[in-house]
């Protein structure tokens, strides 16, 4: 088990002196016994922790501090009113950020603002899906807004369901049912169905992969619109009542969300620079990632009345079959009886240049104030975000206020902390990009790693951690400290129980740790910058529960009292979610030698070389005919791994007290994630950098491992020029085994 060597420190002041030689001599002596042995003891791996040291102690005091009770006070003040992107509430929101940081004891806080692109709906032309007989008579319209939730009849504000920065138009046409718009649905419907989908109208259920995924996958494919819902078997749990009864979706509940292809960019007309007034911006109508369709989400009794009388093919598999009472059919178009109805959108949205505002709040720090610690997570919600983002915006403002606490005392971290309140990140990760792109000369130079504070919980199950290979031994480390707040699992660690439910797959004895992938703010920070990134909150049983993400996401039904009745009546999973995130953190700003452990990431690339050689295997006979070789890939690894062990041993060895030596070795922990960035990016994705995870190209959401060859392979056998594909997937190893060496060589001891 890796160990804090930060716990080995000078102590924080001077003894008192004592006025007898011989009790100095002891006391000396057994001051040196003791300090030589417990940096042996230290050395060693093992499961038990000493509080020895002002570290430890700061840390013990940093952890207590943090109160369930008042992150859910905080939560219920986040929740009382819709915080949308450029809104004057979310700007409010922003303000009592800034005040309350101030109050909690910050050095400084900021507000920074950025003038992006965003899109609302019409207030004057409703959007909304009709079915239209041969006359173009509308004989059934799709829900205006969602039925409210108890208690919340009198708000004023609550957008309504909308699809943000869909095309404008009124398309109509025959409906085509596409399963969940995946690319395998699509092939499904045109190679092995025949069915085309040029001109028509489809219809997708949300789930399974990112929203704006399957309006690209809907645009390549022809069609002309595409209606998204949320089926009840992706987003109701089974024997669970619907809210406000239980935590489910109603039926008349919908999922808002931008359906942007950004792959990065930020602001979709101020790609790779800042949103500022002196920034050259593109045309509205050529803004980076904009689908050119309209797109529009309804929810599922609506969903039910559109596929009722869908004719054409019947669905090719019960894996195309939700919940609804309805056949499934796949179209195009109605059943004979119907078939002269169509299907007509009316989608009146709009986009415009909005100024949003970050919250940027700072500690600075003590020996290395140049070296930048950074835990963020957004502010913004498409209504009350009771869930979403305000769980983990409330655990940020408690995190916050225990810093705060310990500045207060005197203390501040070895490194600069900075806390971020980011806004517009549902409309594509813009408030933390823009920062990002701002700062990204310093970032790149200083920035030591970045924590993502999102939603605290999707489930209350276990905890979730996708993370960089560097911290797995960290948040290993540090879930052995915290106690499992689960059931049966009093007295036990919250390692015990996470490692319990959910074990890993590819490592022997530990918890399971997921890739990044994207669709939240650590993005920008990890794939273009190459700072070492992580993220943790409690989730479900993704073995068991099988319904995507949590059932009234993105809804109006996300609201403070769903989380207070159903998820964490008494906010220990939230506490639990604070200490972790807090606790990364601080190790991260305080611990002497940073918390890396770079054997970690040798482990994690050669386990993804292997993944990708075999997956290459299934093309043996065209991986003899274009001389097609990993060995480049499989030596380059091999050195890194070697390397790995070597930097590792050295570690070991530091002396503690040689602040250039440290200096030095932490440096070279600190860019080693730095050292998997290409500058030209992946194919057709420039602002994905990072040649050992990227994004899905098929699925935002979800990492993929050597990015690079995973595209280039995929789907090749249909590839028109063969020698061209296979040749493009040689330049993608040749770029892998090149930056895999070129990090082993910056973990070489230095000359």
């Amino acid at each position: 088990m890796w160990t804090s060597l930060g716990a080995v420190r000078e102590p924080a002041g001077p003894r008192a002196a004592s006025g007898r030689f011989w009790a100095v001599a002891l006391g000396a002596a057994a001051g040196i016994f003791l300090l030589g042995f417990l940096i042996g003891w230290f050395a060693k791996p093992t499961d038990q922790k000493t509080s020895v040291s002002p570290h430890e102690d700061m840390k013990a005091a940093f952890m207590a501090e943090m109160e369930a009770e008042n992150i859910k006070q905080f939560l219920y003040n986040f929740t009382r009113l819709p915080h949308l992107a450029g809104t004057k509430e979310n700007l409010h929101l922003a303000q009592q950020v800034q005040a309350e940081w101030k109050e909690f004891g910050l050095d400084s806080v900021q507000l920074v603002h950025y003038d992006v692109l965003l899109s609302y709906p019409d207030d004057t032309k409703p959007n909304y899906i009709s079915i239209i007989d041969e006359h173009g008579n509308e004989i059934f319209n799709t829900s205006l807004s969602e039925p409210p939730p108890p208690g919340y009849e009198a708000v004023r504000g609550v957008v309504p369901p909308y699809s943000a920065f869909s095309a404008q138009g009124m398309p109509e046409g025959e409906l085509v049912y596409v399963n969940y718009g995946r690319t395998e649905d699509f092939f499904k419907l045109e190679r092995e169905m025949g069915i085309n989908c040029t001109g028509k109208i489809v219809i997708a259920r949300y789930g399974k992969i990112f929203r704006g995924n399957k309006v690209k996958n809907a645009e390549l494919a022809g069609a002309k619109g595409v209606i998204l819902y949320s089926d009840p078997a992706d987003y109701c749990a089974p024997g669970v009542e619907a809210y406000p009864n239980g935590w489910n979706l109603p039926g008349g509940g919908a999922q808002r969300g931008n359906v942007l292809n950004l792959n990065g960019a930020g602001d979709p007309l101020t790609p790779g620079y800042p949103a500022k007034e002196y920034t050259y911006r593109l045309d509205k109508a050529s803004g980076v990632g904009l689908p050119k369709i309209p797109v529009h989400p309804i929810g599922y009794h609506d969903a039910e009345s559109l596929l009722r009388n869908m004719g054409g093919h019947a669905p090719p598999h019960n894996s195309w079959k939700g919940n609804l009472n309805v056949s499934y059919n796949v179209g195009p178009g109605f059943t004979t009886d119907y078939s002269t109805r169509k299907v007509k959108m009316h989608i009146h949205s709009h986009n415009e240049i909005t100024r949003i505002y970050n919250v940027i709040g700072t500690i600075r720090g003590t020996a290395e104030p140049d070296r930048y610690v950074i835990l963020g997570g957004h502010r913004d919600s498409w209504v009350f975000g009771g869930i979403d983002p305000q769980s983990g915006a409330a655990v940020v403002h408690e995190i916050v206020r225990s810093f705060g606490k310990l500045k207060r005392k005197g203390w501040r971290p070895r490194r600069t902390v900075i806390f971020a309140s980011w806004d517009a990140e549902e409309f594509g990760l813009l408030g933390s990009t823009e920062w990002a792109e701002e700062n990204a000369k310093v970032l790149q130079a200083r920035g030591v790693a970045y924590i993502n504070a999102d939603s605290s919980i999707e489930g209350n199950y276990t905890l979730r951690v996708d993370c960089t290979p560097l911290m797995y031994r960290l948040v290993y480390s540090l879930t052995k400290e915290i106690p499992s707040p689960d059931e049966g699992f009093e007295g036990k660690s919250l390692y015990e129980s996470w490692y319990k439910k959910n074990p890993s797959r590819e490592y022997k004895e530990v918890p399971r740790i997921n890739k990044l992938g994207s669709g939240n703010d650590f993005e920008v920070f990890f794939q273009r910058l190459g700072i070492a990134s992580g993220r943790a909150r409690y989730s479900k049983n993704w073995n068991v529960e099988k319904y995507s993400s949590y059932p009234v996401y993105h809804s109006v039904y996300e609201t403070y009292e769903i989380v207070e009745r159903f998820y964490d009546p008494t906010f220990k999973n939230h506490l639990t979610v604070a200490q972790v995130r807090g606790g990364l953190v601080f190790e991260l700003a305080n611990s002497a030698v940073l918390p890396f452990d770079c054997r970690d990431y040798a482990s994690a690339v050669s386990n993804y070389a292997h993944i990708i050689y075999n997956l290459s295997r299934n093309h043996e006979e065209e991986l003899a005919t274009y001389n097609v070789s990993f060995d480049a890939l499989f030596s380059a690894v091999k050195n890194f791994t070697e390397v790995s062990a070597s930097f590792h041993e050295r570690l070991q060895q530091i002396d503690i007290n040689n602040l250039i030596a440290v200096r030095s070795l932490n440096d070279q922990l600190m860019f080693l994630e730095r050292a998997f960035i290409d500058p030209l990016g992946l194919p057709g994705r420039p602002f994905y950098r990072h040649v050992i995870f990227a994004p899905s190209t098929h699925n935002k959401y979800a990492g993929e491992s050597f990015p690079g060859i995973y595209d280039a392979m995929f789907d090749i056998k249909n590839k028109a020029d063969q020698h061209e594909a296979w040749e493009e997937v040689k330049r993608q190893i040749s770029i892998a085994a090149f930056t895999v060496q070129a990090a082993a060589e910056t973990l070489k001891e230095v000359a």
